[in-house]
């Protein structure tokens, strides 16, 4: 491919793109290990109110009130996350993606970031998109908005990125 392509396209943030970028990169829920903070803050709860460790049960009743909300939280994570992202001042805003030779970028409101290809420690193809992993971090795109010229050119520079 050339040296000097360049594609740019806009997508929303919107509730579906939330909901496919949630759905494509969410990790499966293990069930026992999923809990354990939520087990660890009743058992504490417990303990305080049952030894009697502190003066007043108010402190026993917060830990119990928060391991019942930290497993309500696991319990719906997806649609914890998607209501937090709808609620957020990102939600509604317009994101211009850029794909060149240099790597790729994003501009939305205050955030203007540039991921050069040699950054991209993976670039992992989903049903439905992308996922960039930088490190620990993982940036999602969709394919909706690029066409199979763009995929092509982002597989090859990302393999070429990485052979050199």
């Amino acid at each position: 491919m050339s040296k000097d392509f360049d594609f740019t396209t806009e997508y929303t943030l919107d509730k579906p793109f939330f909901a496919e970028c949630y759905d494509q990169t969410s990790l499966p829920v293990k069930f026992p290990q999923a809990y354990w903070k939520g087990i660890l803050f009743l058992i504490f709860g417990v303990v305080l109110l049952e030894f009697e460790l502190l003066p007043n049960g108010y402190v026993g009743w917060f830990f119990i009130v928060l391991s019942v909300i930290e497993a309500f939280s696991v319990y719906c994570k997806r649609t914890w996350w998607l209501w937090r992202q709808n609620i957020s001042s990102s939600r509604g805003s317009k994101v211009v993606f850029e794909v060149n030779a240099n790597g790729v970028r994003y501009k939305s409101g205050k955030i203007d970031r540039s991921i050069a290809w040699n950054e991209i420690d993976q670039l992992e193809q989903t049903d439905l998109g992308f996922i960039i992993h930088l490190g620990k971090q993982r940036q999602y795109v969709s394919k909706s908005c690029l066409n199979a010229e763009v995929i092509a050119f982002m597989v090859e520079q990302h393999a070429t990125s990485k052979a050199n």
